[in-house]
């Protein structure tokens, strides 16, 4: 017993040594840490500065791009690789199968069945592999299984005649389906990208035999519908393009012009449905994530009106009488969407700016369409006077820059057009639109110069007097000719010209008179100084006497009465 109550002694005390010598320990680690100077520590941070700016690769993050080493050597191991190896596969399935089919070793059901089965499998295998975090390789596996699907649909469909074209229809749409909403899942563009091009190949790979459009545009409907359920979560423009360029794609090639007129109707509905879904489609991301508009989204949406109106004119062609009427509706659809996306401030100014001037263009289209002659002309001039007055009043440049070009285009349009010489002057259509456009360059000019602040306005004053005055001498001069040879005159053209000229300069110094419109009185005093030039340098020399003597009273005449009505302006003033 003294042996083991000695031993225990001895345990007890290594025990209490042990414990003592821990205590200790942790004092002298508490102390060193504490012992530190802030100089070594300064020293010590100096220190790893330095060594950070001498090493590069320290100082900033490494970035796996493609353009560097290891960034190409990640997307040929990870992408490319991948891609391949998914390809092979399909090669190496294909052949094994064509292998046992030649054989004998598997109908017909069942080689439909392994594909179908092996489709989904792959699907399956590559949401699997996204839940683990292996991207490229689901994303390869998840295009792998959408394309197995559809091939073996299509020989189900057109080889083996096992699947009915409604049954095979429906398997194709299921997959587009699933691909759609995969490619969300995944984040993957790509498998977005397949499932959609073999959307629209398989009406093809299919085959109909029935030559009615509703079944294959609800098919088409139904896809276009899926992008943009994809347009509302991820901002794939390539994606919206190659939907419409597959619908148009279709359209085309299904068109004929044998047509009922219940097909008729029916085809325009569809061609109705795929324009309102492309239209949402160009910006319902930017508008739900409040992004700014981009040029992919402009062309889509050109793009979009210029199709449904050229398909719907030509859809609609024995119904020639209300296309006018069908393209005025089609502008005011966009002038209404432009302007409620302004007011409720839903999208970003070159979104409105493109949906009113696509707006704008369409009402420009229909005048023609529905108007003929000089119709055109005076529908053309309201048009762009009115665009001008508004854009000037919304201060809007884009506005009033528009109805600038049109109204420069209508007057140009408007000198080019041929008018018979046995209309009466002044009192036709001709005349009345070429006073119309020169009545527009004269307010444009007034507008302007009466609000300097306008942001380019100057520009636009005297190119636009200039225009005007132009085109009222032009257009006086053929008057004054017209009335010659219709009334039969017995005068000389020249004279009769110059006499107009002089009147137009009378007209024009009055309102700027009474208005008290500077830059109407210097365009006036312009056109004096270009009718005593004419009459000098041409009418003397050709004239008979008798109307020498009268031009030179009656202008010299006129001369004299604005000289005293700028003088007794000139008192008046004083006063």
């Amino acid at each position: 017993m003294t042996e083991q109550e000695d031993l225990l002694k001895r345990v007890e005390s290594l025990e209490e040594e042990v414990n003592s010598l821990k205590l200790k320990l942790a004092r002298l680690e508490n102390r060193a840490v504490q012992d530190i100077s802030p100089v070594a520590k300064t020293s010590q941070i100096q220190q790893d500065k330095q060594s950070a700016k001498g090493d590069p690769q320290s100082r900033r993050p490494f970035k796996k791009t493609l353009l560097t080493k290891d960034g190409l050597e990640r997307m040929i191991g990870g992408q490319l690789l991948n891609r391949i190896g998914i390809v092979i596969l399909l090669f190496g399935v294909a052949y094994f199968l064509k292998y046992s089919f030649d054989n004998r070793w598997i109908n017909e059901v069942g080689r439909i069945i392994i594909g179908l089965i092996g489709g989904v499998l792959l699907l399956v295998a590559g949401d699997i592999a996204i839940n683990r975090k292996y991207i490229y390789f689901s994303q390869g596996l998840t295009g792998g299984g959408i394309a197995v699907i559809y091939l073996t649909t299509f020989a189900a469909a057109n080889y083996y005649n096992i699947f009915s074209p409604v049954a095979a229809f429906m398997l194709l749409v299921l997959t587009a389906l699933a691909g759609g909403f995969l490619s969300v899942r995944q984040n993957a563009f790509g498998v977005a990208i397949l499932s959609t091009i073999g959307g629209f190949l398989s009406p093809f790979l299919i085959g109909s035999k029935s030559g009615h459009p509703i079944p294959l545009f609800s098919y088409i409907t139904i896809l276009d519908l899926l992008v943009l359920s994809l347009a509302y979560y991820k901002n794939w423009r390539s994606l919206n393009l190659l939907s419409f360029a597959g619908t148009v794609f279709v359209y085309i090639l299904y068109k004929s012009q044998s047509r009922s007129v219940l097909e008729v109707l029916a085809v325009e509905l569809f061609l109705s449905a795929f324009f309102v879904i492309f239209g949402t489609l160009a910006f319902l991301y930017n508008v739900r994530h409040k992004k700014p508009t981009q040029l992919p989204d402009v062309l889509l949406m050109v793009l979009n009106v210029a199709f449904f109106l050229a398909a719907s004119l030509d859809n609609l062609h024995r119904f020639g009488n209300w296309h006018g009427l069908f393209v005025i509706s089609l502008a005011v659809l966009y002038l209404v969407v432009s302007l409620t996306i302004q007011r409720k401030k839903s999208g970003d100014s070159l979104l409105f700016l493109t949906l009113l001037g696509i707006g704008l263009a369409l009402v420009t289209i229909a005048i023609p369409i529905q108007l003929h002659g000089a119709w055109v002309d005076i529908a053309w001039v309201v048009e762009a006077v009115t665009l001008v007055y508004s854009g000037i009043k919304a201060e809007n440049k884009w506005i009033w820059r528009a109805g600038l070009f049109l109204l420069t285009f209508a007057s140009l349009f408007q000198t080019t057009e041929y008018v018979p010489k046995t209309v009466a002057p002044l009192l036709n259509l001709h005349s009345l639109a070429a006073f119309l456009a020169i009545a527009g360059f004269f307010l444009v000019f007034y507008w302007f110069n009466s609000k300097p602040g306008i942001a380019d306005g100057k520009i636009i004053i005297w190119p636009a007097a200039v225009l005007g005055t132009g085109l009222a001498l032009k257009q006086i001069s053929w008057e004054a000719v017209t009335a010659v040879y219709h009334f039969k005159l017995g005068i000389q053209n020249s004279f009769a010209v110059s006499l107009s000229w002089a009147a137009l300069a009378v007209i024009i110094i009055t309102v700027g008179m009474v208005r008290d419109i500077k830059g109407f009185r210097f365009i006036s005093l312009a056109l004096f100084g270009l009718t005593v030039s004419k009459i000098m340098l041409f009418d003397l020399s050709n004239l008979a006497m008798v109307f020498r003597v009268v031009i030179l009273l009656t202008v010299g005449a006129i001369l004299v009465g604005v000289s005293f009505a700028y003088q007794r302006k000139e008192k008046e003033v004083e006063k």
